[in-house]
């Protein structure tokens, strides 16, 4: 989100949470979230991706409601306004490639109708087939959804797939091929909007029923607050709060609201854009001479994508109080606490309760339920510990060094788990000075893990990271 995106989009926000009506509301943050995610989506070098990659947004989210939902849309009357909603914007987009070449609510000109109208009918039948009676009490159609979101996933992650299907895009749009980059495949917030939807499809597969209208479900999708950087919000929590409507503390949330943006616009446009010019860069890694000046802009990097990411996220929080939805906080302070757990207790907050949801606690729960072949507890800490943390690593882009940079985290939370466990009676034991000196002690030697491992994330090649590295201490 530029600085106008987020002006426009908190002055909306206001102004629908003063219209009379909880429906009329409703019906406008309907029709806001759908534009929104065309609006925010950026310009790309092939034609007409910038506008099929919102698209598919909205229909992959009907479809998924179509998957998980146990009312028949067509008998509901409140989902057929919404889909009148969602299609007539959708239709209202599209025509805007008669009174602009630019785009007015995309990103670039709309293709033609001929191209766009089959895919939209196609996903409105798709979502009604998929709620007929022959599919609705099956769990098909959620596993074959999660299997498609983790295929996109991988797909928007991986260099090579992202490059490979930037050429063929280009090849079938008349484009040359040749001019293919990874980049070129930016689809944006689907990293998001894939864990929203991921997290109903496994509940659904847990047997755990969502009574949510189409409208409220893609409103949670796709929120425009948190498209850009999250947070990543439970459905349950989320839904619960908007069909309840605003409340009456419209002046408190919208000066509250103020002041995380505010506070959020500091971080980001000033804070972290500042630290980005000394910070380490997958372009300057090889250009530091001095040890003192490579350590200098690691600590520097290590603050810029605080700033950068929490800035987003009180953005997103803020953007969200003007409306009356209290979105959860995504960030408290990482690099204050004494030790690896509670930084990644304190860091993103929302995707690392989502992988431990979701992931983590599932996976110890079945590796614990093997009665016959017991696994040492040692061991089970260990597989968990480096399974969630080498997803979230793969989440950031699958490639090795962000490989490396999970699984450098899952060792030291494996190894602070296991000191911590054989020392906690010995710290008891410490007088209250001694305690506090270590905490300080082990804050710093925190700060100083993490703030390595994040060569890893920036420096894109295994080579480059190691030169850094040798650097550092050389």
């Amino acid at each position: 989100m530029q600085l106008p995106d987020i002006f426009l989009l908190a002055f909306l926000l206001i102004l629908i949470r003063l219209l009379p009506g909880q429906n009329l509301r409703r019906g406008a943050m309907l029709v806001c979230s759908c534009v929104f995610v065309f609006m925010f989506q950026p310009v790309l070098p092939i034609r007409g991706l910038d506008f099929s990659f919102p698209l598919w947004t909205i229909l992959l989210t009907v479809c998924v409601y179509g998957a998980f939902s146990r009312e028949n849309p067509l008998k509901s009357r409140q989902n057929l306004i919404d889909f009148a909603f969602i299609f007539g914007t959708l239709l209202l987009i599209s025509l805007t490639r008669f009174f602009s070449y630019d785009g007015i609510l995309s990103a670039s000109r709309p293709p033609q109708l001929r191209g766009i109208l089959p895919v939209i009918a196609a996903g409105a039948a798709l979502s009604f087939l998929l709620n007929t009676a022959a599919w609705r009490d099956s769990k098909w159609p959620a596993k074959l959804f999660i299997w498609l979101i983790l295929i996109i996933l991988i797909v928007l992650k991986t260099p090579q797939l992202a490059l490979l299907f930037s050429r063929s895009a280009r090849s079938l749009n008349g484009q040359s091929a040749e001019l293919a980059l990874s980049t070129d495949i930016r689809w944006f917030g689907f990293s998001y909007i894939a864990f929203r939807l991921l997290s109903i499809l496994i509940d659904t597969l847990k047997g755990r029923k969502a009574d949510l209208s189409l409208g409220d479900f893609l409103v949670y999708v796709c929120f425009p607050p948190a498209l850009s950087a999250g947070p990543i919000d439970r459905w349950d929590r989320f839904t619960k709060e908007y069909t309840a409507g605003p409340k009456n503390q419209a002046a408190a949330d919208i000066l509250s609201g103020f002041g995380q943006i505010a506070l959020g616009l500091f971080h980001k446009f000033i804070l972290a854009d500042a630290l980005a010019k000394m910070a380490l860069s997958a372009q300057n890694a090889g250009q530091f001479i001095h040890t003192g000046w490579a350590w200098a802009a690691l600590f520097a990097y290590a603050l810029q994508i605080f700033f950068d990411f929490s800035g987003y996220s009180e953005i997103a929080v803020g953007l969200g109080m003007l409306f009356g939805i209290h979105l959860p906080k995504n960030f408290d302070h990482p690099y204050l606490k004494p030790d690896l757990t509670k930084f990644w207790s304190s860091w993103h907050m929302t995707l690392t309760q989502w992988i431990r949801s979701y992931v983590f606690n599932p996976l110890t729960r079945t590796l614990r339920g093997n009665k016959n072949h017991p696994l040492p507890q040692w061991l089970i800490v260990l597989i968990t510990q480096l399974t969630t943390m080498l997803l979230i690593g793969l989440w950031h882009g699958v490639t090795l060094n962000f490989v490396i940079w999970g699984l450098w985290h899952g060792i030291g939370l494996f190894v602070h788990q296991l000191y911590s466990h054989k020392t906690a009676a010995w710290l008891r034991s410490m007088s209250s000075g001694v305690q506090k000196i270590y905490t300080v002690f082990s804050t710093l030697l925190t700060i100083l893990y993490v703030s390595l491992g994040w060569i890893w994330f920036v420096v894109p090649d295994f080579s480059g990271a190691l030169a850094f590295f040798g650097r550092l201490f050389g």
